[in-house]
């Protein structure tokens, strides 16, 4: 007969790897001498789960996930392959509360699942891609992206460390969310100010199609899918090239 596992035991030692967690991502800021930001989450997650790089999503107006921060270029890279083809790890993980684990990407199950979206990561350099879900009151708010430039599984403990970094991820962004404007950096810095441009290009493309935002944003990400650009680069001709959509 097995030994029952001690409860106490376990609680403890579940205790110990949250506040692990926790001190990687507050020994990073202190480094910096800044107030804790969802960077620092990023990457003490990427090293923690031993991971090529780390995206962090939120739930935007328009339903879909929009990135709000990117540790390095493969990141970013598969981020807007994600939004722009509607389909990944992410793209699902935004729809539960489960995580979505993909360690194969050039296996047939991925490639059947994501048809566009599995090529296009495995050509960025992300043949192996995890999403976890931000989780707030059992809603999915968004999502923690995590890669690595080599196949194969996340390990048990690499996967509770990856939801604890959500959970910390949620905390922290429910508190820069409620402390308005002053934390306004966190969200408009990187791909997140690149984000902000996309918002602006839709709302043009939504004027010359006269339509609503929604289906402008789909335009948009056809735009960018049927040129093989980023939806920042589409967004930017938009912006300051004159590009037009017609009705």
């Amino acid at each position: 007969m097995s030994a029952m596992k001690d409860p106490n035991a376990m609680t403890a030692r579940d205790d110990d790897r949250v506040a692990r967690v926790q001190e990687a991502v507050r020994a990073l800021a202190r480094t910096e001498g800044r107030p804790v930001g969802v960077r620092h989450v990023c990457e003490a997650c990427a090293t923690m789960v031993r991971a090529g790089g780390v995206g962090l999503y939120l739930i935007g107006d328009l339903g879909l996930g929009e990135p709000i921060y990117a540790t390095d270029g493969v990141s970013e890279r598969i981020m807007d392959v994600e939004i722009t083809v509607g389909e990944g790890p992410a793209v699902h993980a935004l729809d539960g509360l489960s995580p979505i684990l993909a360690p194969e990407l050039t296996g047939i199950p991925s490639m059947r699942r994501w048809p566009a979206f599995a090529p296009a990561a495995v050509e960025a350099g992300a043949p192996a891609v995890f999403a976890f879900p931000l989780v707030q009151d059992t809603i999915s708010v968004g999502a923690l992206e995590v890669y690595r430039a080599v196949e194969g599984k996340l390990s048990d403990d690499e996967i509770s460390d990856a939801l604890l970094f959500a959970d910390v991820a949620v905390s922290l962004l429910a508190d820069l969310l409620e402390a308005g404007p002053d934390h306004a950096e966190e969200f408009t810095c990187g791909i997140g100010a690149r984000w902000e441009e996309i918002h602006r290009a839709i709302g043009v493309v939504s004027i010359q199609l006269e339509s609503g935002l929604t289906e402008a944003f789909l335009r948009l990400r056809a735009r960018a899918f049927a040129t093989s650009r980023p939806l920042s680069e589409i967004a930017e001709d938009v912006l300051t090239q004159g590009m037009r959509f017609a009705p």
